[in-house]
């Protein structure tokens, strides 16, 4: 069960599709400010599976 669903459980709120947890708009935020070409690597950095 997503985040998203367990949000919408609890609070009977289903005016949202869709509720992002901290790590997953921290880890999206990252790769959005990365330039083009790199963005592979700054997943796997922010995913703690870089090779280093």
């Amino acid at each position: 069960m997503t985040t998203g669903k367990r949000f919408a459980q609890r609070t009977k709120d289903h005016s949202d599709e869709r509720v992002l947890d901290a790590r997953a708009r921290a880890v999206l935020n990252a790769l959005h400010a990365e330039p083009r070409g790199r963005v592979l690597q700054a997943y796997l950095r922010a995913m703690g599976r870089a090779k280093g």
